[in-house]
This record gives structure tokens, sequence and C-alpha cells, in this order.
């Protein structure tokens, strides 16, 4: 029996310090039949090279990242899409586990470490996830899933009004989970399946944070999904049972809100 074919779709833009590592781990699966879109919005660097040295299909973009999850998807010719993201490295079997666990499933979140977990900022991040993915509840909206069937995210991308899709770019995973979940709440987990490499420097925390902060002001002038992004940017649950996460959490949003909010105001 032929295997079911899987989209992998990474949005891109100045991605060469990344970008490699995480096509070598998408090349590397134990899953073969895969195919993998770059979705770039023009970069300037060695991006677009690295994508071609993979073989990867390319697709150009000009707008935000919710726009090039879309497109992505739309050029996608697989029965589930994975959206993955240009600094994620996954494990060998993620993709093997995914496809066997969506005989019961219409979406899959992937449990996620911090990749070099022992550097001080990256062990903050490391931290915030296991409290997050540890203590996850359905209305949390903050672990979203990653690995979905195509033609259900499709129906969930075509709610989203069009003339805001191109100002979305912080926002855009957890606006098409909320679209994605009133189709269905038939939601798996896979263990152990990704590795982000997170900012490991004071100046590249604070130089996503503020862009981040910058990009959500934008679209919540909008007045679309304001609930969404309040709820997202909410501090974590303390919890005594694990309180060296709780604190390294605690500790990660704070270095994250600053410069967050200075893109903001």
């Amino acid at each position: 029996m032929k295997e079911k074919l899987v989209s992998v779709n990474i949005p891109t833009y100045n991605s060469e310090s990344t970008l490699e590592q995480c096509l070598k781990a998408v090349k590397n699966q134990t899953y073969k039949n895969i195919e993998i879109i770059i979705v770039d919005s023009y970069s300037k660097d060695r991006t677009l090279e690295i994508a071609k040295k993979f073989n990867a299909k390319v697709i150009m973009c000009k707008g935000k990242l919710l726009e090039a999850r879309i497109l992505g998807t739309e050029k996608s010719k697989g029965e589930y899409v994975l959206l993955l993201d240009s600094d994620q490295i996954l494990e060998k079997t993620a993709i093997e586990r995914a496809v066997e666990k969506m005989k019961d499933y219409d979406s899959l979140w992937f449990w996620e470490r911090a990749y070099n977990r022992k550097k001080f900022l990256p062990s903050l991040y490391d931290a915030d996830r296991m409290l997050v993915q540890t203590y996850w509840r359905p209305d949390d909206d903050i672990v979203l899933p990653r690995f979905f069937k195509r033609k259900l995210l499709m129906k969930a991308h075509s709610k989203i009004p069009k003339e805001h899709i191109n100002i979305c770019a912080a926002q855009d995973h957890i606006i098409t989970w909320h679209e994605f979940k009133q189709l269905t709440n038939k939601n798996g987990m896979i263990k152990d399946a990704v590795e982000h490499m997170e900012p490991d420097t004071l100046k590249s925390l604070f130089k996503k944070q503020w862009r981040w902060g910058k990009t959500t002001r934008d679209f919540y002038k909008t007045g679309l999904y304001r609930e969404l992004i309040t709820k997202k940017d909410r501090f974590r649950r303390f919890k005594f049972k694990h309180l060296k996460w709780s604190l390294k959490s605690f500790l990660l949003r704070i270095l994250r809100g600053i410069p967050y909010k200075l893109g903001y105001w």
C-alpha cells in the first residue's frame, strides 16, 4: 500500500542560520513520502540557495506569515500538511508516528523541547514549554497543533477574512487553530517530536519579541480575534510541583514581555 503524501510547509525570510538543520531533519525522516514547500518572503541571504539544495518547491510570497501559511497549504498536494517553522528540528520518526496516529485524529500537536537547552536562554524556553505541555488543557489555546488533514485545514483557512490575511504575522497559528477547531475536536499529540532553535542571546530575543509586538499591534487594530491575542499573552499558571520550570517560565515571560510591549506601543 502506497504511503500517503505529507506536505511540509515552511515559511522563510532570511532563514539561512537555521534552515539547513531544519531541512536535514525533514530529509532524514523514516517516513519518505514527503514534499517540502518553502514559502519565501524574498529573502536577501542564502535561504533560497539552501532550499534548492534540498530540492524543495519554492513559492514566493509578499505577504505576512499567515498569508504564507495559507499559500503553502493551497499549493500542497499531500493528504496531510505539517506547518513547520524554519527554526524547528523534527525527531526522525515524528512524521511516521504522526501519519499512523492520524487514523484516529484530524490534527496533532507536536511535543516540543528547546534545542541546545543547556544554554541559559534556551533553558528558559524549554522550562516554559515543559510547563505548558505538562499542564495543557484543551481551552488554553497555547499548545497548538501542527499536523493537519489538508482538506480540513483548507476549510479553516477559508473562514479567515481575506482582507486581513496579509496583515497577520505573529498570531497566525492561533488564528488558524481557532477556525480549525470549529470543524472538529479530534486533536491528538505526538510526544518528543520537535526541537525548537530559540533565541540564545538577549539581542536576538529582544529583536524577535519587538517585531512580534509591532505586528500584533497592527493586527489588533483590525478588531479581529482580539480575545485570542489576549489569551495567548497571559502568564502561565505557577506550579509548585514544578517550581524550577515555573520560575524559569516567569523570568522568560518578563524578558519577552518588555520588548514585546515596546514594539506594541
